[in-house]
């Protein structure tokens, strides 16, 4: 996307454009990676049901790489995956369960690690079989969720307008716009997927066919996830999500008592109380509508840390990914004062890339927690949707004759900028740099005011590209439509 950024709207707005997106896909690395941390903390179950999904990978990986035959490796990889959730109870009882017994801080240094070499490996030996094999849990996971509440018809325990509806909740106390827009990110738009779309993607679709239904497909599918994850949140009573999802100290000043959450934690054998992040109200919201089946009460543990395993794998999915677009990046930006980094082949130069990206992004995770770091990943992410969306509109008004599917750029724009501005300032003025507020954070304060510094030069370019391109004579859009179309009947006569 920075290049495409450098290419539409000048080297002054691609180079913003290309920093901008390294802040932000290091935040959005800090913030995704946070999920997942209360989820396997003092976990050895899902801890190594997690991992023993790397060496499996990479055995398909190589199986695939040797043979040429996918078919038999998929069918052993996920037969082992199966084998590894149901073996956790017996293994976390063992030497290996204690040595897999993790604290968040040991999780914040044991992910970008694992991310470091998924992002230095080639594509094929980790990223991409660890990636297809999690891609069988994620169909299959939520298949039986949309089954499951057709079946169950779970009842909604929240009520519609909730104490918090202006604002002042257990995590943060903000008001409910901008931060709405920001905290549901790739369920409605997403500059993760605008990263990840523009640069991973392509280079593995077989076919110019295939870009709607892995396109535009995906975040219809990335829709119903938010969905889905909605549904299983709000089946639960409020003071057990809210115990789930607030830290002890926060939750006490609530003035609630749990109502299903010790026999949840017995059910599932993990303490819930204080584990934020989103990943366990998932687990245990679906875990809480499956066991109103009364057949499904014993395997309430294993479908538990089946979908921890799914969450966590879902999560690894975009860090590696993610981290691998990080490096992508660093090499590109010190590659203009260091030639042989813009070799993505060269050894010392991935291992280099590989490694910042991850020290960079590592050190947020291990340094925040989830009230600071989401709401920095909800404005990072969102500012480089609102990126994507320019650089989007950009393109469309260089086609004469498509001038007016422009529309489908800006109006998301107009609302996502100015939300998306908001929600940054806000956070600045009454958190980061509030020595008064419970998040103050130097750090967050000045990485959100060169985001949003960054945005608006990107903006400013664009806003003047679009006068000149719409001032300039039509005869000017009529010449390169027809060196298009000359292009393309070249191309599809050869």
């Amino acid at each position: 996307m920075s290049e495409v950024a450098k290419e539409e709207l000048g080297p002054v707005a691609g180079f913003c454009a290309g920093l901008a997106m390294l802040f932000i896909i290091t935040i959005t690395m800090a913030g995704l990676s946070m999920v997942v941390l209360h989820a396997l903390e003092h976990n050895p179950w899902g801890t190594f049901a997690v991992a023993i999904t790397i060496p499996i990978a990479m055995a398909v990986g190589i199986a695939y790489k040797k043979t040429g035959n996918l078919k038999w490796p998929s069918i052993i990889g996920f037969a082992l995956i199966m084998v590894g959730v149901f073996a956790g109870p017996y293994i976390q009882d063992t030497l290996v369960g204690q040595w897999l017994t993790l604290d968040t801080k040991t999780l914040a240094i044991a992910l970008p690690v694992y991310a470091f070499f998924a992002a230095a490996l080639p594509v094929w030996l980790l990223l991409a079989p660890r990636d297809y094999l999690s891609s069988f849990m994620k169909i299959g996971v939520f298949i039986a969720l949309i089954i499951g509440v057709f079946i169950v018809n779970p009842s909604i325990s929240f009520p519609a307008f909730t104490e918090f509806v202006n604002g002042g909740g257990p995590v943060i106390a903000g008001p409910v716009w901008p931060f709405i827009s920001i905290t549901i990110a790739c369920g409605a738009i997403s500059g993760f997927h605008a990263f990840v779309g523009s640069g991973t993607t392509p280079k593995m679709l077989n076919r110019w066919s295939d870009i709607k239904p892995v396109g535009f497909g995906a975040m219809l599918v990335e829709c119903l996830v938010a969905i889905m994850a909605l549904i299983a949140a709000i089946a639960l009573q409020p003071a057990d999500y809210f115990a789930i999802n607030s830290s002890p100290e926060v939750y006490s000043t609530l003035g609630m008592q749990p109502v299903h959450l010790a026999e949840l934690s017995d059910e599932v054998g993990l303490n819930l109380e204080g584990r934020t992040g989103g990943a366990v109200t998932l687990a245990v919201g679906m875990t809480y509508i499956f066991t109103e089946l009364p057949w499904f009460k014993n395997l309430a543990a294993f479908f538990f840390q089946f979908v921890i395993l799914f969450e966590a794998v879902f999560i690894l999915t975009a860090i590696d990914a993610g981290t691998r677009v990080s490096r992508y990046l660093i090499q590109d930006f010190f590659g203009e004062f260091y030639k042989p980094l813009k070799k993505v082949d060269w050894l010392p130069g991935s291992i280099f890339a590989s490694a910042l990206a991850c020290l960079l992004w590592g050190y947020l995770l291990y340094s925040g927690d989830i009230s600071s770091v989401w709401a920095l990943f909800g404005v990072s992410n969102q500012l480089m949707a609102s990126i994507g969306l320019i650089v989007g509109a950009t393109v469309i008004l260089k086609i004469a004759d498509k001038r007016r599917y422009m529309l489908t750029c800006l109006i998301p724009l107009a609302y996502l900028y100015v939300t998306v501005n908001y929600a940054g300032y806000w956070m600045v003025k009454n958190v980061y740099l509030n020595e008064a507020a419970k998040g103050y954070n130097v750090l967050n304060g000045i990485l959100s005011i060169i985001m949003l510094v960054l945005g608006l030069i990107v903006m400013v370019a664009a806003i003047k590209k679009w006068l000149e391109i719409w001032n300039s004579p039509d005869r000017r859009l009529e010449a390169m439509q027809e060196q298009r179309d000359s292009a393309n009947q070249a191309t599809y006569s050869s």
